[in-house]
């Protein structure tokens, strides 16, 4: 080994026959054997971190290789529906054994279907609760239920101990999944081509909390193929009519629907035949 030192050191630092005798003191101190340091436990830390290898004013720093770093989150918010895509993409991972997500619906409900006789509507709320674990095999836990908070809107008002079949609740999505891992249906079909029907068709998908990530970000991009369909500030819709989805532009994530009063509409203007507000969170705990 000497002899390869030796030729390393005559590459790097050609030398005069003078400094013979300093490169031999040199090489007698490199390869000496050397006591056992007793120096404190963080010496041998920080030099485990960063290593530095110094030979004839040759300096080496050695630096351990970081592996797998986390990825860090963009800190521009999105402006455009693909870029909405990447932000989803770069997500955080999941940080505990269920997702929790809490959908809080407003919908307006005639009165024949709380069973009054007569016309009337209501403005009614919904909450569902789901609880999406990470790992497989695990059961799908979701609930629904009316909050009780109402607002009459016309006609024939159901009393306060009337309450509608689940069969009536707002249907946000169609497929059901008991048991993780879970599959939206909706993603397998094709998108209509016209921008409003294919908004429309994408609502399912968009939704449910059975679409994954990469699909989510798939629809999106599929979705920005059409220049009719806009991207306001997070806000997306053709036009603003028929239905506006709400994205947060710092994650990528849906936040939120709104279907649009039509011009026929027996609404007071400006309230929303349905609205849809989405909050995440990760969670250990869940109902049984």
């Amino acid at each position: 080994m000497r002899d390869v030192l030796d030729d390393d050191l005559a590459e790097l630092y050609p030398v005069r026959g003078a400094d013979d005798v300093r490169l031999a003191r040199l090489r007698e101190q490199l390869f000496a054997e050397k006591p056992v340091s007793r120096a404190p436990r963080w010496v041998g830390i920080a030099a485990a971190a960063v290593g530095v290898v110094m030979i004839a004013g040759l300096v080496v720093l050695l630096r351990p290789a970081q592996r797998d770093a986390p990825a860090t989150m963009p800190s521009t918010p999105a402006t455009s529906l693909q870029e909405a895509a990447t932000l989803l993409e770069l997500s955080e991972k999941p940080a505990a054994k269920y997702q929790h997500i809490t959908y809080r619906i407003w919908e307006v409900i005639s009165a024949s279907s709380f069973g009054v006789q007569g016309v009337g509507r209501t403005l009614v709320e919904f909450e569902y609760d789901v609880w999406l674990p990470t790992g497989n095999d695990e059961m799908v836990v979701i609930y629904r239920r009316e909050t009780g908070q109402r607002r009459p809107i016309s006609g024939v008002q159901p009393g306060p101990e009337q309450t509608l079949s689940t069969m009536s609740f707002p249907q946000l999505w169609t497929t059901f999944c008991a048991a993780t891992p879970c599959k939206e249906e909706s993603v397998s079909t094709p998108l209509p081509a016209d921008p409003k029907q294919k908004l429309l068709a994408a609502s399912p998908r968009l939704l449910s909390p059975f679409t994954t990530i990469e699909e989510k970000a798939a629809v999106y991009r599929a979705l920005a193929e059409s220049p009719e369909i806009r991207w306001n500030d997070g806000r997306l819709s053709v036009d603003g009519s028929v239905v506006q989805f709400a994205i947060d532009p710092a994650t990528g994530r849906v936040t939120g629907k709104e279907e649009v009063e039509t011009a026929t509409s027996p609404l007071p203007q400006g309230m929303p035949p349905r609205s849809v507000t989405i909050t995440y969170e990760w969670t250990d705990q869940r109902p049984s």
